[in-house]
């Protein structure tokens, strides 16, 4: 985004179910905003609230629920027993290594053959390839366990099933059934689904019939990572609260964190003690302590926004510019010299990422500014000399700026491999569906996505894409919105009821920060402080004076706000500890005036 620019934003209160807010009240024992948040998230039931709150190991599920599971762990113990080589195939993402790295350390810990195999992204791409699998076969292997990818790898199937080697397909990406229909719009039913002819597939839509549907609901957000576990909780047959299950807590929260998983349901449990032990100077991982020590975060507290825009970056940093087998072998060492070594080599490579990343932003905004951006319902934009790489980093930005679904595609020999993000409303994936007869193949999610399609088809697909999102969105539908959990009044955000939002962290996708709204704001004092922060003391009516900050919004200061000024203001509120004493501070994201 353009440096200084403040976006126009419609606030949009949210608007619960009242009757739910007050049985959440009244039944769980919660403060009404308490209550409120909760039910702005999905949670009505009391059971799942409580659920939500407690965040106890505990209560995870049993893996035995997903449709499966117990033939995978009879053929995996089979394997152990006879001495019979596994290979585990990762995808080459954080969420993929994390997985791959849990995975092969427990399997080694228990005895087993192991080796990892991680594709190249720039040679081999996504998933798994067929040249990889007679590779494995040829090197002796049985077994192929794969982590984050698979589950539309229909023709890689038929020949691991051809080569004689059995596979385990563990993964969470979105997949089709018969009708076309993505399998996480319908019901489950195995006779419906299109899936690969593989010895066993384990995938959070796929369970059990008998399982209940508040179970059903906290697994589906389970990433690649979170499958994996689930594996290693049905071979260990362990409480979840064994230590040696539990030391594998920071790789599920990295992998979920990096994934963008949502964190509610079983990852807001496994997110919340994966940080815990990440957090931990006693007993961390050797990589994990080594990456820690490159980016200054020894001996601090490590939370989502860490992990999203320090750690991760890192590790994702050698998969989009090299091999991500670094960052595997960061994960799984246990020596601190490599651990050093390598996370050095890790903070090398980001600052290179970064870097090419800011030139290929600066093309790719101008090819947008060339054109009519905000009429157009996508932005595809391709190039010869974008680094594959990167470019999904890029199209998020791209999407942030300009706020359109946006497809950035690096042009080889003929072929395009791309990157696409979205916007709230529009289903990415749903939209690469029905482009698919322009594409040799794509895969992902909601919000992002990745493709590949012949160099001659760009042009097709981006008309396609465009009109598509144009349909969908309706002329209205570019506006940028942000929610507001509830309306407040500045004397009730309490030391108190602070440490009752406390209880719903850790706060992500799916779980974000409570966002509230307070009028009848007047402005005691204003300043910049840093380059471009807005730092504010508010009152309320006659109440107390409170502090705030308005980041990256100190354009407004003289304008929107001046001291004297009268404001509404959107904004979550948060701790401030200094100097002994703890008080609530406004984060502000939005300010208007009030006349």
């Amino acid at each position: 985004m353009v440096e200084g620019r403040v976006v126009s934003m419609k606030w949009l209160l949210a608007e619960p179910n009242e009757d739910a807010v007050a049985a959440l009240t009244e039944h769980a024992g919660l403060h009404p905003l308490i209550a409120r948040l909760l039910v702005n998230r999905g949670i009505t039931a009391e059971a799942d609230a409580r659920f939500f709150l407690s965040c106890e190991l505990s209560t995870l599920s049993d893996p035995t629920i997903f449709d499966q599971m117990e033939r995978s762990v009879a053929r995996i113990r089979t394997a152990i027993a006879g001495g019979e080589k596994i290979v585990i195939y990762g995808d080459y993402d954080v969420d993929g290594v994390s997985g791959t790295s849990l995975l092969y350390l427990a399997l080694k810990r228990l005895g087993a053959r192991v080796g990892s195999y991680i594709p190249d992204r720039m040679t081999e791409g996504y998933g798994l390839n067929t040249a990889s699998l007679q590779t494995i076969r040829i090197g002796g292997a049985g077994l192929v366990i794969s982590v984050d990818c698979g589950i539309t790898a229909h023709r890689e199937a038929a020949v691991s099933r051809s080569l004689g080697l059995d596979l385990i397909i563990t993964d969470h990406h979105e997949f089709v059934d018969a009708q076309g229909l993505n399998a996480s719009s319908v019901p489950y039913s195995a006779s419906s689904l299109t899936l690969p002819d593989a010895y066993a597939i384990l995938h959070p839509l796929r369970l059990s019939p008998d399982v209940p549907a508040d179970m059903r609901r906290h697994v589906a957000g389970l990433t690649g990572v979170g499958i994996a576990f689930k594996l290693v909780q049905a071979l260990l047959n362990a409480p979840v609260d064994d230590e040696h299950l539990k030391s594998y807590l920071d790789l599920v929260a990295l992998g979920t964190v990096a994934d963008v998983g949502k964190i509610t349901g079983e990852n807001h449990i496994l997110v919340r003690h994966g940080l815990e032990t990440m957090s931990s100077t006693t007993a961390p991982r050797t990589g994990i302590a080594a990456l820690k020590q490159v980016t200054g975060l020894s001996g601090k507290k490590i939370g989502v926004g860490t992990v999203g825009f320090t750690i991760a970056p890192r590790l994702n940093a050698c998969g989009r510019l090299k091999r991500a087998d670094m960052a595997f072998r960061l994960l799984t060492t246990d020596s601190p010299e490599e651990a050093f070594e390598i996370a050095s080599s890790l903070d090398s490579m980001n600052r290179e990422r970064q870097s090419v990343e800011e030139r290929i932003v600066e093309e790719a905004r101008r090819l947008c500014l060339q054109s009519s951006p905000l009429e157009a319902g996508a932005l595809v934009l391709s190039s010869e000399g974008w680094h594959p790489g990167v470019v999904g980093i890029v199209a998020s930005k791209i999407v942030e700026e300009f706020f359109r679904p946006t497809a950035l595609i690096c042009v080889k020999n003929g072929v395009g491999k791309g990157s696409a993000r979205s916007i709230p409303g529009y289903d990415l994936y749903e939209g690469l569906t029905a482009c698919s007869d322009l594409l040799l193949g794509f895969g992902g999610h909601k919000y992002a996505a990745g493709f590949s399609l012949s160099e001659e088809n760009i042009g097709s697909f981006r008309e396609r894409l465009s009109a598509l999102v144009l349909e969908k969105m309706g002329p209205q539908g570019f506006v940028r919105t942000l929610s507001i959990d509830g309306s407040v009044m500045l004397e009730d955000l309490t030391m108190t009821l602070m440490e009752e939002i406390e209880k719903m962290a850790p706060f992500g996708q799916g779980n974000p920060e409570p966002r509230l709204g307070a009028r009848g704001l007047q402005v005691v004092s204003s300043r910049i402080v840093g380059n471009s922060h807005l730092k504010l003391r508010l009152r309320q009516g006659q109440g107390k004076i409170m502090d705030a900050i308005a980041f990256n919004k100190g354009s407004l200061l003289g304008r929107q706000v001046r001291d004297g000024a009268h404001l509404a203001a959107v904004f979550t509120p948060r701790v401030n500890a200094w100097n002994g004493s703890s008080t609530v501070e406004l984060d502000i994201r939005d300010i208007k005036t009030e006349r």
